[in-house]
């Protein structure tokens, strides 16, 4: 009688094994998890045997897709390791517009066209140029930084055509005989 038993035990912990097709040494792959709360579901990278989540995905990104596809809330896309942003990133790093450097203190701030943006879209004023940009965010600025970190700044003394300056001064670099104004 122990014997059938015994037999009855390792018949059904084999049998199953192999009605399930499990036996270890499946490979990983990413399974959507979180349950029945869609809203909140994301995907592991896991070992599942009984088939309960279909047959996996080869990527997170495939995961996230495939099982949370217009997911609003974003859970599952925001475990990515590289997650997408409202502010993606265009190639060459720079915006095709100006903006306000509003996370430095306005005396030694400038206008930016770098990206990924600091901002969502419209959360702050753009600007076509950088000289439109420092005219309207930091007209007034004593300090100047943002004027001075255009490609052309002004200067305090601009000159003429022709570099004269329109007014004379005396010549302090020769001797007072030869000396006259400049």
């Amino acid at each position: 009688m122990k014997i059938v038993q015994i037999a009855l035990f390792f018949a059904s912990v084999y049998g199953a094994s192999a009605q399930t097709g499990c036996d270890g040494t499946e490979p990983e792959k990413w399974y959507p998890s979180g349950g029945s709360d869609w809203t909140n579901g994301f995907c592991k990278f896991e070992r599942q045997c009984n088939g309960n989540y279909g047959a996996g995905f080869s990527t997170e990104l495939a995961c996230c897709q495939g099982q949370f596809g217009g997911q609003t809330s974003g859970v599952c896309l925001s475990n990515l390791p590289s997650p997408p942003t409202t502010s993606p990133t265009l190639s060459g790093g720079l915006a095709a517009f100006w903006y306000p450097d509003y996370d430095t203190a306005w005396p030694d701030a400038g206008c930016l066209n770098t990206l990924p943006l600091p901002f969502n879209a419209n959360d702050r004023p753009t600007y076509d140029t950088q000289l439109d940009c420092c005219k309207a965010a930091y007209g007034g600025q004593s300090s100047g930084k943002c004027l001075s970190q255009l490609a052309s700044p002004p200067t305090t003394s601009p000159t003429l055509s022709g570099g004269m300056a329109g007014f004379w001064y005396p010549d302090y670099e020769s001797a007072w005989s030869d000396a006259g104004c400049k």
